[in-house]
């Protein structure tokens, strides 16, 4: 698995580039999707796919996350 870094303070405001940093990195560590980092990764390794919506990626992972049931007994 590749990480991605950021550079804090590109694009926008120091504070808020920062704030949105800091969110990105704990849904990253909570296992949820990053819908942004997706789109770059999309468009510099697929560029002949279709791009989904944020609404449609987000079932997509959903439905691969929790389609097989549950997989722990507790």
């Amino acid at each position: 698995m590749r990480v991605r870094t950021r550079t804090v303070g590109r694009g926008g405001s120091g504070a808020a580039s920062l704030i949105a940093w800091i969110g990105s990195l704990l849904r990253r560590i909570a296992g949820m999707p990053d819908y942004e980092a997706y789109l770059e990764h999309l468009r510099s390794s697929h560029p002949e796919r279709a791009v989904p919506s944020e609404r449609e990626y987000y079932a997509e992972y959903l439905r691969s996350r929790y389609e097989a049931g549950p997989t722990r007994c507790c």
